[in-house]
């Protein structure tokens, strides 16, 4: 898929989960540049994420998604839950 090709190009950071707060922001920021970058729709922003999720965020969402449904879950909702 070309939004795929796109976003990889771009060289999305990865984010492991579980190394501090500024980490996260930074993942964040990072992602949020990168998506306005490429003018991504609202409907990839969450696929893309969670394919840069590694090691302990990846088991966490693993947990998460079949719980919050993957079709109606939005970029600002895993946000929130990424933040808490």
């Amino acid at each position: 898929m070309e939004i795929i090709c796109q976003f990889n190009g771009l060289k999305p950071p990865k984010f492991e989960g579980g190394t501090g707060p500024m980490v996260y922001e930074e993942w964040l920021q990072r992602m949020e540049n990168l998506f306005e970058i490429m003018e991504c729709p609202e409907r990839f922003k969450v696929h893309l994420a969670g394919y840069q999720f590694e090691k302990e965020d990846e088991f966490w969402w693993g947990t998460v998604k079949p719980r919050v449904g993957e079709p109606v879950l939005t970029w600002n909702q895993l946000k929130a839950l990424m933040d808490t």
